[in-house]
């Protein structure tokens, strides 16, 4: 269903089924069949539209009366909850129109109309243009965005202490997930850094300068946010180094624990396999006290063997 606002004095919602007859721009949320049945959009921008609308990708295109462009917002995750950002979700995919009188936004579903809905509350628009509505309709979709890559990134950090101190149970998978997520923010970050100095280089001046001006706000906070997804993607890549360190110290822990117990077990193995060959000229092989020298033998080399080991420390880091 279609959505109209009129920008005059604030952003005010008008019925979208009246014909409009005022002098004001207005912003809107349509369809994509109803932005097709739009007779006043030139078919050239129709067909642009349809091959970027469904993209998996924030992309701007300019052409000489109009701009459009598509985004693709990835879905964010409950960083308390690690599992929630493990399931692969798809991201919001809309697109928007402009030109000097009208702002259109094409969306099936309801995230574009969801946040002019909030900017409608929020009376934060100072300037009552299309432009000026496209600008505060970048900045909401950066707005928290400093603060969920905070919270995401202290979740790591829970997960990197956990580590260390070998309470996690953590599984490459886990590990994976975060690194993903932060590689499709850093990804969406770009994309919105470039699309804003895209509308502020204002090629096609469909913008007034102090509107084109304000893009470059846009687009430092987009660089911002792609600093801090770098970080944080960085800090994934440090996490995943970590996770394989600590199986490569368990795996040798493991195989220093089956070396310990070959070495002691070898001089018994060697006695046995002396006195099992199916010989009997061996020396003592019908001595009567032969088998208590033996074990004898056996004991002394074991306590000799352990007490190498402990002197190397070898004991002391297979208890640990």
């Amino acid at each position: 269903m279609a959505i109209r606002y009129e920008l005059k004095g604030h952003l005010a919602l008008i019925d979208a089924n009246i014909p409009y007859a005022g002098l004001s721009p207005i912003v809107e949320v349509l369809t994509s069949a109803e932005f097709e049945a739009m007779k006043t959009i030139p078919e050239e921008a129709k067909e642009a539209l349809r091959e970027i609308q469904h993209a998996e990708s924030s992309f701007i295109e300019v052409f000489s009366n109009f701009t459009l462009g598509s985004f693709a917002v990835p879905a964010k995750c409950d960083t308390k909850l690690a599992s929630t950002c493990l399931i692969p979700s798809d991201p919001d995919l809309f697109a928007f129109y402009m030109d000097r009188e009208s702002l259109v936004f094409v969306d099936d579903g309801t995230f574009a109309a969801d946040i002019l809905a909030e900017l409608g509350k929020s009376g934060i628009m100072r300037r009552m243009t299309t432009a000026h509505c496209l600008y505060m309709f970048f900045k909401n979709l950066m707005v928290d965005d400093l603060v969920w890559l905070g919270k995401l990134e202290d979740s790591m950090e829970s997960m990197e202490e956990e580590m260390l101190a070998n309470q996690s149970k953590s599984t490459t998978t886990v590990i994976m997930g975060y690194r993903r997520l932060s590689m499709r923010f850093l990804t969406y970050y770009q994309q919105l850094a470039s699309m804003a100095s895209i509308l502020a280089d204002n090629e096609n001046k469909i913008l007034p300068k102090e509107e084109a001006d304000a893009f470059d706000h846009a687009s430092a906070m987009a660089d911002r946010l792609v600093d801090r997804a770098e970080t944080v993607n960085e800090y994934s890549g440090q996490l995943r180094e970590l996770y394989q360190t600590r199986i490569d110290l368990r795996q040798n822990a493991i195989m220093q624990i089956l070396t310990v117990v070959t070495v002691l077990f070898a001089p018994l193995t060697l006695i046995t396999g002396w006195f099992g060959m199916n010989l009997e000229v061996i020396p003592g092989l019908q001595w009567a006290p032969m088998w208590a020298l033996l074990l004898a033998l056996f004991v002394i080399s074991t306590i000799a063997l352990l007490a190498v080991f402990q002197r190397k420390s070898f004991l002391q880091k297979i208890v640990k």
